[in-house]
Formats: structure tokens, C-alpha cells, sequence
């Protein structure tokens, strides 16, 4: 296991006005075609994005920009909250309406791909003289796309995890590098922490959402366990690797009490970690930009390794459903947020990672890596990566790991327990 009707008005204006005479007599010489030198009216390419705030400006700046570059197609861009997002396209896929191009990520595109909405890019480029094709991408991000020996997405920013750490906190603890192993993860979480400062060395999600499980997911795999036998049809995350996994977060809570057992999301963790009584968290590069504004010296470095270095690996595709109204304009828009520039333009402005190393070698994104090099582990973590199992049921068995997780942070069940009861329901729904 490696590593998302609406109406679309067409408007042409291609009549030709003829006059007649009254008494059959033949039409008057040159009388003036009104539509004579007018343009033809632009076709609609609806795109649905679920990239809010900054990230969203970015969206529409670019849509205008290829708006501006070309006179066949308008691209209209439409926010949809990230939570509604997959509830809005079912919904607009079962009307028989979906939008022409939609931001997924790589569990949505496992749930849409085939007969349940998306088509596939192969079929979508097929009489196009320029191809998109899977080796332009980073080969961590190809089993997302690809199944079947055909491509049903394309990737246009990524998304790892890495480690964020307080150098200030560090250099008074007498840490002079991340920590690099689990033994170590652990050594200075006890350094960081101090009780009578309510300082904690590290923070770990702990709500049942499907963010507690991405997180554990890359400790999981850098134990050398896995979610699902290869067929997909058993879990295995419940193995003596997944527990070992998840005995070392509760470890941290319970045995060593470097982690707080509060109610963590990821909008908490950097809320808290913003205070400056945090040593560590684990998080993704969107937080890099926010990170600057911090009242200490925020750094990055790769997750530690165990058997081997493994992350999580997210971010956005952009996918076209199967009754899609403008399946060419939607090609030549991602065709235009594929080309280098704008690409880097995308992923400098959301704080994300580029899924082509032509991207990467833009001098644009070069000058953004030299002022920025929190982004460099980010950069580096993407030959490590692993996507989510590529099964539409993966958000659902996420969140019943999520919930295994907390109960055994709260000391409910022990590891074993919990993975194993949360395996119960994951071979229930891996049946479905």
C-alpha cells in the first residue's frame, strides 16, 4: 500500500441573419450581420475548492489569471466548507450535477473514482495533444493517482508531516538537535517538560477525529506495521507493531507525563504550541507562515524513525467527475495550474509542496525555499511519505481508530484492546 448539475450555460453565437423581401425577392446586399466581429461568449468551467481563508484568494487570483490569459473559458471558483465538501459532491454526483473540477484528497478520490463519479484522466486528455502523465509527479504521490494502470486525479500541492520544535525552549533544556529516534522523542519530551511552568515537552491529538489517526498513522509505519492486508480486506493495524505504536503515545501521557490529556485538534496543538510552553508538535508545512509570527524561534526537522522514516502524505488533487459539463475546459485549466509558475504560485501561497520537481526548480519556489527554510525537512520528508490505504472506506475506519486511540490515552482500554475492538468495526466496513 503506497505511499471530490450544476447548470452550464454554453453560449454561442454562431446564427447568421438573413432578411427577405416581401414577395420572394432575393435578400438585400450587404446588410450588416449583427454578430459580425463580436467574440464568441466564453464557455463556464464551475470549479468546487475547499481552501479557506488565504489559501482561497490564491485559488481565485489564479483563476483569474488563466480567465485573463485565454477568450474560450471562464473558470468560476466556488469555496465549499472542507467538512461539507464530500457530503455537497455525493449529494451534486447523485443529482446528476456535479461541478466541472473539484479540489479531492487522496481518501475522496479512493470513495469517487469509477463508476461513483470521477473519470478518469486518460479518458479526459485522450484527444489532446498535451498529456499529463504520472512520471512528471513525485513517485511517492503515484499510488494516489493511479489504480488500474489508469490515472484518476492530479496532484497539485502535497502535504507530509513533520516535526515543529521551539529552539528557544531547546537551547534551555541543553538540546542542540530534533530528536531522530523514538528513545529520543521521548528523552526530550521529559527535558521540555516542567510542571510548575505548566510546560509540556510534546503535543499529541487526542480527539476523536479523523486528524488523532493521520498523525499516529506515520508511527504505525515507522514501526513497520500497516492499516489493511494487501488485498484490503483484513486489518492489521491491531499487529504487535500497532501496538507497540500506540503504547508509546500512551506512555507519554500516562508513564512519562510529557503530553497533555486535553482535548487536542490540530487548531489547538498550534494555538497552544503559540504560547511558547510547548517543546514539540507534529504538524504540516501550513503552519510555517503562522509559525513567523510566534513570540520564539520555531524550527522543523523530519519525523524520527524506528524501523524506518515514514510521514503521512495529504494534500489536494484535482479531479473531474464523469458528468462533468466542460470536460475540456476543466483540462485546459489544469493544464494552466500545471505549468511551473503557476504551480509554484499555488504552493508558495498555501504553504504546500509542489508534487513536480519542475516546480521545485522555478526560480520563484528556489527564492521561497532560500527565505524559508523551515520548508526544507517538508521537502525532504516527501521521498518518505505514505498515503492513506486507498479504500473508500478509509475515512470511517480513520475515525474508529481515532476513537481507539483516545480510549486508550484516557487509560479506558489498553492498546491492544482498543486496536483490536476498533479492527472489529474496520473488517465490518471494509466488507461494505
Amino acid at each position: 500500500m503506497r505511499k471530490m448539475k450544476w447548470s452550464l450555460a454554453v453560449l454561442l453565437t454562431s446564427s447568421v441573419a438573413l432578411s427577405a423581401c416581401s414577395g420572394g425577392s432575393a435578400p438585400a446586399k450587404n446588410e450588416a450581420n449583427p454578430n459580425k466581429g463580436k467574440p464568441a461568449a466564453k464557455q463556464t468551467v464551475n470549479f468546487l475548492y475547499a481552501l479557506a481563508g488565504a489559501n482561497g484568494e490564491i485559488v481565485q487570483s489564479l483563476a483569474k489569471k488563466f480567465n485573463e490569459s485565454q477568450d474560450k473559458y471562464t473558470v468560476n471558483p466556488t469555496f465549499v466548507p472542507p467538512d461539507q465538501r464530500m457530503e455537497k459532491i455525493f449529494t451534486e454526483i447523485a443529482a446528476g450535477s456535479p461541478p466541472d473540477l473539484f479540489t479531492a484528497g487522496p481518501p475522496d478520490i479512493a470513495a469517487l473514482r469509477g463508476s461513483k463519479g470521477l473519470m478518469t484522466i486518460d479518458e479526459l486528455m485522450k484527444d489532446k495533444p498535451k498529456k499529463i502523465k504520472a512520471d512528471q509527479f513525485y513517485e511517492s504521490l503515484r499510488p494516489v493517482i493511479m489504480k488500474d494502470d489508469k490515472m484518476w486525479g492530479v496532484p497539485i500541492s502535497a502535504g507530509v508531516a513533520a516535526l515543529y520544535y521551539n529552539e528557544d525552549l531547546f537551547k534551555q533544556a541543553g538540546l542542540t538537535k530534533p530528536p531522530e529516534t523514538w528513545e529520543e522523542v521521548v528523552e526530550y519530551a521529559k527535558k521540555l517538560t516542567d510542571p510548575s511552568k505548566n510546560q509540556w515537552g510534546l503535543l499529541l491529538p487526542t480527539k476523536e477525529v479523523l486528524f488523532t489517526n493521520n498523525q499516529w498513522s506515520a508511527f504505525l509505519w515507522q514501526n513497520g506495521g500497516d492499516y489493511f492486508t494487501p488485498d484490503m480486506k483484513q486489518a492489521t493495524f491491531n499487529s504487535p507493531k500497532g501496538v507497540e505504536a500506540l503504547q508509546l503515545w500512551v506512555d507519554l501521557v500516562q508513564k512519562h507525563k510529557v503530553t497533555p490529556l486535553q482535548q487536542m485538534d490540530e487548531n489547538t496543538i498550534t494555538q497552544t504550541f503559540a504560547t511558547g510552553k510547548v517543546g514539540m508538535f507534529i504538524g504540516f508545512p501550513l503552519w510555517i507562515t503562522q509559525s513567523k509570527a510566534f513570540p520564539f524561534v520555531t524550527k522543523t526537522a523530519q519525523l524520527p524513525k524506528r524501523e524506518k522514516a515514514a510521514t503521512y502524505l495529504g494534500g489536494w488533487y484535482l479531479t473531474v467527475p464523469s458528468e462533468s459539463k466542460n470536460k475540456d475546459g476543466a483540462y485546459e485549466f489544469i493544464q494552466f495550474l500545471l505549468q511551473p509558475e503557476n504551480s509554484a504560485a499555488w504552493n508558495i501561497g498555501m504553504g504546500s509542496l509542489p508534487t513536480q520537481p519542475a516546480t521545485l526548480q522555478t526560480k520563484e519556489y528556489q527564492e521561497f525555499v532560500s527565505k524559508t527554510p523551515l520548508v526544507e525537512p517538508f521537502s525532504k520528508s516527501l521521498n518518505e511519505a505514505i498515503a492513506p490505504p486507498p479504500t473508500e472506506n478509509y475515512s470511517k475506519v480513520g475515525t474508529t481508530i481515532s476513537k481507539a486511540i483516545v480510549k486508550a490515552l484516557y487509560g479506558k482500554l489498553t492498546p491492544q484492546q482498543a486496536l483490536d475492538e476498533a479492527a472489529q468495526e474496520a473488517n465490518k466496513l471494509l466488507q461494505k
